[in-house]
């Protein structure tokens, strides 16, 4: 019987990469950036602030639908520091018009860590309930867990080995500790904001 169930989970992950004529594994690098219009400014007003903007790089590796992806974004804090904001997703790359338009749909943890400078007087994560958590008092892995969820939805065109991924991402008021904590996925949607992503992408193999 677990024979049979593992059969069929093969086919059902190799069936779309044959009908679409997409290779079963490709990784990729891309730079884009992501806007996030601040409460109170209109679309037009944000899209020209500057401070509404992260840019950053991404790897993905994906094997045939799943997707696995980890991003950085260089960002600003409220002491003029220099932090990094990390998003690893777990995806489902769906072909949708053979290999050339894709639909991307995931979801994953996030973490943001601004290292020790003159100014700051330490390295520290930013959490939802502690803005500046003290590095040497939590481990990463701990600050993984009670940073906020990401939700993913995107398309992306691919011709050749030049991809454009166009995405919005979702901030999830809950954490991934909360999730373990209350066994409800269901938390995982209770969404703060939301940010429009433009990605260029080179598949590398």
């Amino acid at each position: 019987m677990k024979k049979k169930f593992l059969g069929i989970l093969l086919v059902i992950l190799l069936l779309p990469a044959f009908l679409s004529a997409r290779s079963l594994l490709d990784v990729s690098l891309g730079f884009g950036g992501s806007f996030t219009n601040r409460e109170g400014m209109s679309f037009s007003e944000g899209i020209k602030d500057p401070k509404n903007w992260m840019f950053g790089g991404e790897v993905a590796v994906r094997i045939t639908v799943l997707q696995a992806q980890a991003m950085a974004f260089p960002i600003e804090c409220d002491d003029n520091g220099q932090g990094v904001l990390l998003l690893g997703f777990g995806s489902l790359n769906l072909p949708v018009v053979g290999s050339l338009l894709f639909l991307e749909l995931g979801l994953g943890p996030s973490v943001t860590y601004v290292p020790s400078t003159k100014t700051n007087g330490g390295a520290y994560y930013v959490l939802p309930d502690d803005p500046k958590k003290d590095a040497s008092e939590i481990t990463f892995t701990d600050a993984l867990l009670l940073s906020p969820m990401y939700v993913q939805l995107g398309l992306g065109v691919e011709i050749g080995k030049v991809g454009v991924r166009v995405r919005y991402f979702f901030e999830s008021a809950s954490s991934l500790q909360n999730i373990m904590d209350t066994r409800s996925p269901m938390e995982l949607f209770q969404l703060n904001s939301g940010s429009l992503s433009l990605a260029l992408s080179l598949r590398m193999f």
